[in-house]
């Protein structure tokens, strides 16, 4: 059952990585240069630029950004898919 160990352990980690990122963007003055925060945005934009540009081309854009819930919706979503189809494997 490692594999879902890993699952479970990448879920965990690119949530919280999310979560975060969402509270240091209400921060002010954080200088996103510096080398954690620097990493943590590359870590996430693969998840959130993608979302980012949806809204924007459909026009959803607020002044709110809502793409890491979003985000946090369809990994969600995502993971219970992979953890089921991953149980059904290994039970069966």
């Amino acid at each position: 059952m490692l594999i879902l160990r890993l699952l479970n352990l990448c879920y965990e980690l690119t949530t919280l990585s999310i979560i975060v990122r969402a509270v240091i963007s209400w921060i002010p003055n954080i200088d996103c240069y510096k080398e954690p925060i620097k990493t943590l945005i590359k870590f996430t934009d693969w998840i959130l630029d993608p979302i980012k540009d949806l809204l924007d081309r459909f026009g959803l854009l607020t002044v709110i950004d809502v793409s890491p819930i979003i985000a946090l919706f369809l990994i969600n979503i995502v993971y219970k898919f992979l953890y089921r189809i991953l149980i059904m494997f290994f039970i069966n």
